[in-house]
């Protein structure tokens, strides 16, 4: 399994009903996705505490052809040609929910830390719902899914979580 996230920083004054509407709009396209296990469509808005308005959508991909399909399609076609070319960070799984479980999450809370040389790799998981690693840069991912508002430190995003597609992960 493969994790994604891409993140857009958008003005602070930028009116985020465009956001929410693009995901209302959007969402259900992902739906049944072929290889998506799911994909949570996920923002933040300065104005209810976040440091940035911002927009950041977090799949899980059953393997890299499903996650190719999608990057090679219309719609992220025109996600880049209305925001711009993203860098798309890539982290291999090491444990995962099933979407069933996301249940009706209103919040995605989003971290990452450095994995430190010559760390023992059996214990680098970290007991959150998903965790995975990216290994060219070192990086540990963590993610929680919450129906509650969380409280999170500096090191992570909490993010609201506008719709949860879930694709046609096992074919």
């Amino acid at each position: 399994m493969l994790a994604m996230q891409y993140r857009f920083t958008l003005p602070a004054d930028y009116d985020m009903a465009i956001i929410k509407k693009r995901i209302e709009l959007a969402g259900p396209k992902l739906d049944n996705f072929p290889g998506l296990l799911f994909k949570t469509f996920l923002y933040c808005c300065k104005k209810e505490g976040c440091t940035e308005n911002r927009y950041a959508p977090f799949y899980l991909w059953r393997d890299a052809l499903s996650m190719q399909r999608f990057l090679q399609s219309p719609g992220f076609a025109a996600l880049t040609r209305d925001f711009g070319w993203p860098r798309v960070d890539v982290w291999t799984v090491l444990h995962a929910p099933d979407a069933a479980t996301l249940g009706q999450a209103s919040y995605a809370v989003i971290g990452q830390k450095k994995i430190l040389p010559f760390s023992d790799l059996n214990t680098v998981a970290s007991e959150t719902m998903l965790c995975g690693w990216e290994t060219s840069r070192w990086r540990l991912l963590t993610a929680d899914f919450t129906k509650e508002r969380p409280s999170v430190n500096t090191d992570k995003t909490a993010y609201r979580i506008g719709y949860i597609a879930r694709g046609r992960g096992q074919e």
